[in-house]
């Protein structure tokens, strides 16, 4: 999500820091009785599973579907070197899981720009900074208190909800526990709903499409208010050498032979003291014993497993049912960087009401101007030399329409939206990559779990649980799991709770 606001305290943001913090317990890798344990999924939840694990002396196997790993991280590198980030592009400042590893590989980052006041507006044909924003407000038929800064209005809003809550609740929601009548009522509503009884439908246009939560305003109100709360109200960073560094990282740690790509899992079974996975790698049959395995797939990937014995109805219902959000990308290469030279945006995002959504901004030439919330260039030559501009980030049905069409339409309507925003740019332009989550092999489905109004009652208190009870050989990992969908945390911080299990349960083989 894209959500920025100006920052303000709020009662009980530790929490997040409390929720998101790493695991005192593996801090200290220590050794564990032998046992093997297969992990399926080569996503940065999967290659954390294996890292801890084999830390700790087991012998792991990851198996991988596709012939890459990293999941739904994915770094898109151009002939002469300059890449974007067709998945996850930051890494909030209160992901204490995701900060550790970069920090234990000693991955270099810089600031990531989220709020830029120099980028742009684009909203019913009104081209304005976001700095002078008023300017497109005009353009609304708004009541009186719907005047001002339409981020400021969705502050208002969402803050009116989320302190409402009370420590109490948010402790719960964080835990994932909605059991409460109040967390259970606001779960079951839709942020459209929420924003409808307070705002015109003239001030939700303007704030929707300011934010970009227009297309998010049927997702459940409880997902809004944990992103925007815990993940945009602090700062962020992103990793120099791409997010996909650390899953080099990852995969540059483990022993030899570890990791096998192009292996389909395609079934899992529990018999008698061990699990034996079947598969298949470049159309040979594969079939290896466990003492126990992880599954660190995508709710949709996971569907496609057959489990026996078989999975809790409720678990299959949730796995099969849980909501995820479309997304896309385009990423253009340009000669040169005319929304530098030209618009003085050094980082950032620029928002529309066109099919392209969002723009962002590479942020390797940009620095605050001290004193202000102002970037300028941290070399004014770098404006004139190549860079990879994120055209076009779409979520929801509007990712969904934009995917549908050829890629040649693709192609025109990203050039044509994005001659509106910065004129003259098209000529800077020459190459174009379009990326659409849901149509990625063992991905697909969606970019990521994203819950509807009644999913978290309904889905989130057993898809995650180990099976088969009581003596569990197969455990569970993913964003899905987690409270910060999305995020790489939510899939490192599930993937950490299922190696606590498994260490549990060879620490019980071991007394046994």
């Amino acid at each position: 999500m894209s959500a920025t606001a100006q920052h303000r305290p709020i009662r009980g943001e530790s929490l997040f820091d409390e929720s998101f913090a790493f695991p005192a317990p593996l801090r200290t890798p220590a050794p564990a009785a032998p046992a093997r344990v297969a992990v399926v999924g080569a996503g940065v939840g999967g290659l954390a599973a294996a890292y801890e694990l084999q830390r700790r002396g087991l012998a792991v196997t990851v198996f991988e579907r596709t012939a890459r790993p990293g999941g739904r991280i994915r770094t898109w590198r151009f002939w002469d070197g300059t890449h974007g980030e067709l998945g996850a592009m930051r890494i909030p400042g209160n992901h204490h899981c995701t900060l550790h590893y970069i920090r234990e590989f000693a991955l270099p980052t810089r600031p990531f720009v989220n709020a830029n006041p120099d980028a742009l507006y684009l909203l019913r044909d009104t081209r304005v900074r976001r700095a002078d924003v008023a300017r497109v407000v005009n353009g609304y038929r708004l009541a009186a208190g719907e005047q001002g800064d339409p981020l400021t209005l969705l502050d208002t809003l969402l803050r009116s909800a989320w302190e409402g809550l009370g420590e109490h609740r948010r402790k719960a929601l964080l835990a994932g526990d909605v059991a409460d009548p109040e967390l259970e009522r606001l779960a079951g509503t839709s942020l459209w709903q929420f924003a409808r009884e307070r705002l015109s439908a003239e001030a939700w246009d303007l704030v929707g499409h300011a934010s970009g939560l227009l297309h998010y305003e049927h997702a459940s109100l409880l997902e809004v208010l944990v992103d925007y709360f815990g993940l945009f109200n602090v700062d962020q960073v992103e990793l120099v050498d791409g997010t996909d560094a650390l899953v080099r990282a990852f995969v540059a740690a483990l022993r030899p032979g570890t990791l096998r790509l192009a292996t389909r899992v395609t079934a899992v079974r529990v018999d008698g003291d061990g699990v034996r996975v079947h598969g298949e790698q470049l159309g040979a049959p594969v079939e290896e014993d466990f003492d126990y395995l992880v599954c660190a797939v995508p709710a949709p990937g996971l569907d496609q497993i057959e489990i026996s014995p078989g999975l809790p109805a409720r678990q299959r219902q949730a796995i099969r049912g849980m909501n995820y959000a479309s997304s896309t990308k385009t990423l253009l290469h340009l000669r040169d960087r005319p929304w530098e030279y030209r618009d003085g945006i050094y980082g950032g995002g620029s928002f529309t009401d066109l099919p392209i959504q969002q723009v962002w901004y590479p942020a390797d030439n940009a620095v605050r101007v001290p004193g202000t919330d102002r970037l300028t260039a941290r070399d004014r030559d770098r404006s004139h030399r190549p860079a990879v501009l994120t055209a076009a980030y779409l979520w929801e049905n509007n990712a969904r329409r934009f995917a549908a069409l050829p890629e040649a339409d693709r192609t025109r309507v990203v050039l044509s939206a994005l001659d509106k925003l910065h004129p003259g740019i098209v000529a800077s332009v020459d190459d174009v990559v379009h990326w659409t989550w849901d149509e990625q092999v063992g991905l697909g489905g969606g970019a990521f779990a994203y819950l509807a109004p009644g999913e978290h009652a309904r889905y989130l208190a057993g898809i995650g649980a180990a099976h088969p009870a009581p003596a569990p050989r197969i455990f569970f990992a993913g964003e899905h799991l987690s409270v910060a969908h999305a995020w790489i945390q939510g899939a490192l911080q599930s993937a950490l709770d299922a190696v606590a299990q498994v260490l549990d349960r060879v620490s019980l083989a071991r007394a046994a």
